[in-house]
């Protein structure tokens, strides 16, 4: 029979409304567990689009859900396939029958000639052809129509809803089908559509509950709401933006609330609660454990449910969400007590019937919402009268352990007593000893997920007494708790807020958002010190900081290499100035001479000790205004570091100046990698002796320093003004004649200098005997020496080695790295050791010891246990480190 175009016009008409129709028919209810009707959010406009991820794990990408069904179904293209999966509530079904509905109203997709449904259903029944089965779902297509439009699938879109009991088993490739009057189960049919040996060219939209992995169809997750879809939902829902926004701001701040409002269906339920709440002038639920009670409590007083009748359910729904994981069977039903509520419509608001009649034996049921079962099994374990049960530690924390956190304090569950009967107090009292000692356990390891997880627990509770109890009785590690998600910044917030104080927190390698920043700030306030190295912290973040610090207890805050920028730096100086802040590193901070002006306003207002500027182009301009603080009466810097500041002579002439203020209270001067000439360390020598200068360490390492800087320094250093007691020169080309004025002003009797570091400075023999005489002098006072990648020898490193033999020396660390020490030295450098009796850390790393030295080497540490030893990185072989092992003084 030959039909022709216009007469399948008007069944392609007759089609649409039959689809309409179909939409309208729905028979789901508008329900407190269920959510929202798919007919109501259809005809009322309040369909909202969906977020879903789309991609591998590591490289998806967060859409709509409309652009990402156009990209699959674009006109042009053929056979699109599309499986989307989302849990319960997550909005699938509804977002399908949006579809339909919007193609039959002519709105979308219209390049589809026909949008037709697969039933699950009917493919879940006898076997049977996809013409037939289509026939049967649609019974207003007559078979010669079908027969017609199957012959031209690329025009077809085929929706198969609740498809995951059809895929999880995949048929072998010889069981698919190709012809359409081909009998078969409907997961074959299923495999063969998404194969395309059967109907090739027609597009497939599924949905499931579960994840399942296709080759042959894009996947794509709904995550449900994205933060401005949430937003549109709830300004929607109460007809009021402003009052739609606020709530939902009340609400994302209750305990365990935001993690669940990307779930449409949550937050109609949501909603639905805070509405009837606000109108008998009653607060929003403060936690997830409350926002359950009152729904529980508002379910058995829609259906009259008795006090001791309630108790019944809820012990045996508790039991039943304890004892079956999935599917319940209605003799699980029997057993947990609950025959009596068979077939009464509080049972099915709360299980779903999947199979035959609530009363049936056959039946088969399961939660409607996996939020509530878990709520139901906390609320079991509180009603139970089995005193000998106790809760048991899983290998990661559930939702259920965070509702008998909640469940656990009176006023979380008051509404469920009033209507289900009072909790059994040992039961409440087993729980509270179970969270001190999962406390205990996880808050001294280094696991930092269970740290949240324990953390997130003791929020839930909301007592402090709890809290206090828990963490006050273990030694919690405070390790890095970067990567914290929302949930996990209001809990640490909760605790530290709970404990009063916090001495160290650790955010290193952060990506705070302004939002988790807000939470934290009571963490910031209470944190003795603060660790944002490496994390990515955006203005708005470090005004939450900046605001922290003005009235808070934090002594020291680091942020290096964090892209801060001026006006960041700017926004922290001034509440630094109104703070008790003493260290503050800002290491490649992407600082420019923009900020210097507030750095200085800061250095002459606050309280700071400590400042790390390395590795920012302040530049010369910049450092100058700094420094212009330094001598002022109201600067209390005593540690300065500009590593990597790339000074000129006349920065230096100016600082070497603010030195010689009696005001300066300047203790510590860093100037590594600044390309220093020379000629300008004239200037720093003449504020070393001025006798006002209060320096007493100056590292000049890696500064292109020559010999020449030498007379300069070795003045200052027998000055009798001079308070220098550390000095670094390490990577400095100083030839032997002048380093050895330095050596000669080290024996002086005003030369206060404890601690010399010359690494790769090229010194000869000749220096390490001047620098042996001096350890053997009398007058001189140096405890630590540092002359490591020098390429000496034995020969030379020697005379260091007699040196420490002799009475006078007071050396207490030497380095002798990568000096080229060979077995030869060792009998003699072990004696030398020996008779130091100061002696007690020695660095022998890199060097060219061999196994035949490891017996004398561990002899040695084994007569002097208090020695650290580190010979790290020489000739050893695998067979001597056994020797050394049992020896936690040596490092190898």
């Amino acid at each position: 029979m030959e039909v022709s175009l216009d007469f399948l016009s008007d069944v392609q008409m007759s089609h649409k409304e039959v689809m309409r129709n179909g939409v309208l028919k729905s028979t789901q209810a508008s329900t407190c567990l269920s959510g929202q009707s798919v007919k109501d959010v259809i005809l009322n406009k309040c369909y909202i689009p969906l977020s879903v991820s789309v991609g591998e794990a590591y490289e998806s990408e967060t859409l709509d859900l409309e652009s990402v069904i156009a990209q699959e179904f674009i006109e042009g293209t053929e056979g699109g396939k599309l499986l989307l999966c989302g849990g319960q509530g997550m909005g699938k079904t509804t977002a399908v029958e949006q579809l339909i509905w919007d193609w039959a109203s002519g709105i979308n997709l219209q390049h589809f000639a026909f949008v037709m449904r697969l039933c699950p259903s009917v493919l879940s029944g006898p076997d049977q052809s996809l013409q037939s089965m289509l026939l049967s779902t649609h019974t207003h297509i007559s078979a010669e129509h079908l027969e017609i439009i199957l012959k031209t699938p690329h025009t077809i879109l085929l929706v198969l809803d609740d498809a995951q009991d059809l895929l999880s088993n995949y048929p072998e490739s010889d069981k698919l089908v190709c012809e359409l009057h081909q009998p078969a189960e409907g997961t074959v049919l299923v495999h063969s559509l998404l194969e395309g040996s059967l109907l090739p060219g027609v597009s497939l939209l599924l949905t499931s509950r579960e994840a399942v992995e296709l080759e042959s169809a894009r996947f794509a997750n709904l995550i449900g709401f994205s933060s401005s879809q949430r937003k549109a939902f709830f300004q929607r829902f109460f007809d009021d933006k402003d009052k739609g926004e606020q709530i939902l701001h009340r609400c994302e701040q209750a305990v365990g609330v935001k993690e669940l409002c990307a779930c449409p269906g949550f937050c109609w339920t949501l909603c639905c609660v805070c509405k009837e709440r606000l109108e008998h002038q009653y607060g929003v639920p403060e936690t997830l454990s409350e926002l359950y009670c009152v729904i529980t409590n508002t379910l058995l007083k829609e259906h009259k449910v008795s006090v001791e009748m309630a108790k019944e359910l809820i012990y045996g729904l508790g039991k039943l969400a304890e004892q079956c994981t999935s599917v319940c069977t209605h003799p699980d039903i029997i057993k947990c007590g609950l025959q009596p509520f068979l077939g009464s419509k509080i049972l099915t608001d709360i299980l779903q019937v999947n199979a035959g009649d609530g009363a049936s034996p056959d039946a088969t049921f399961s939660f409607r919402s996996l939020t509530l079962k878990d709520f139901l099994r906390a609320a079991y374990f509180y009603l139970d009268r089995d005193d000998g049960r106790i809760v048991e530690t899983p290998m990661e924390i559930q939702n259920y352990h965070f509702f008998l956190a909640g469940l656990s304090d009176p006023m979380q569950r008051k509404l469920l007593e009033t209507s289900a009967g009072l909790f059994n107090s040992g039961r409440i009292s087993e729980f509270h000893r179970w969270l001190m000692s999962v406390a205990a356990e996880v808050l001294p390891s280094m696991n930092k997920m269970n740290h949240w997880q324990v953390l997130r627990i003791l929020h839930h509770t909301l007592s402090p007494t709890l809290v206090r109890e828990s963490v006050s009785s273990c030694k919690w590690r405070l390790i890095s708790y970067g990567g914290m998600q929302d949930t996990d910044c209001a809990a640490l917030a909760f605790v530290v807020r709970c404990l009063g104080e916090l001495q160290d927190l650790n955010l290193y390698m952060s990506s705070l958002t302004e939002e988790q920043a807000e939470k934290l700030v009571t963490v910031f306030r209470l944190a003795k010190t603060i660790n944002l190295d490496q994390s990515k912290v955006s203005v708005g973040v470090i005004r939450h900081v900046a605001r922290a610090l003005k009235d808070g207890q934090t002594n020291d805050v680091s942020l290096t290499h964090c892209r801060l920028g001026d006006e960041a730096v700017k926004i922290l100086c001034s509440s630094i100035t109104h703070s008790s802040l003493h260290t503050l590193n800002l290491w490649d901070c992407h600082l420019t001479p923009a900020c210097s002006e507030a750095l200085a306003e800061m250095l002459t207002a606050s309280k700071l000790r400590v400042l790390n500027l390395g590795a920012n182009k302040i530049k010369d301009e910049g450092i100058v205004r700094l420094i212009g603080a330094l001598g002022t009466s109201t600067c209390t810097l005593q540690n300065l570091c500009l590593d990597l500041c790339r000074l000129t002579g006349s920065c230096l002439a100016v600082l070497s100046s603010a030195l010689t203020s009696s005001l300066s209270e300047l203790r510590n001067l860093n100037l590594r990698r600044t390309n220093l000439a020379d000629e300008t360390l004239e200037h720093l020598s003449q504020a070393l002796q001025s006798g006002r200068s209060k320096l007493n360490t100056l590292s000049l390492d890696s500064c292109q320093l020559s010999g020449s800087c030498c007379p300069a320094l070795a003045a200052a250093l027998q000055s009798e003004h001079c308070s220098l007691t550390e000095l670094d020169l390490s990577v400095n080309e100083l030839d032997q004649s002048n380093v050895l004025l330095i050596c000669d002003a080290l024996k002086s009797p005003k030369c206060s200098l404890e601690k010399l570091c010359m690494n790769a400075c090229e010194l000869t023999e000749p220096v390490f005997r001047a620098l042996g005489s001096v350890l053997v002098c009398e007058a001189s006072r140096l405890k630590e020496l540092t002359v490591g990648v020098n390429k000496v020898g034995d020969a030379a490193a020697k005379h260091i080695l007699k040196a420490l033999k002799h009475p006078t020396c007071q050396l207490q660390h030497l380095d002798l790295e990568m000096v080229q020490l060979t077995d030869a030295c060792v009998d003699e450098l072990c004696e030398a050791v020996m008779a130091c009796g100061s002696l007690t850390n020695l660095i022998l790393k890199n060097n060219n010891l061999t196994d035949d030295s490891v017996p004398r080497l561990v002899k040695l540490v084994q007569d002097r246990p208090a020695l650290q030893l580190n010979v790290q990185y020489n000739d050893f072989s695998e067979d001597v480190f056994e020797l050394m092992d049992p020896y936690e003084t040596i490092r190898y």
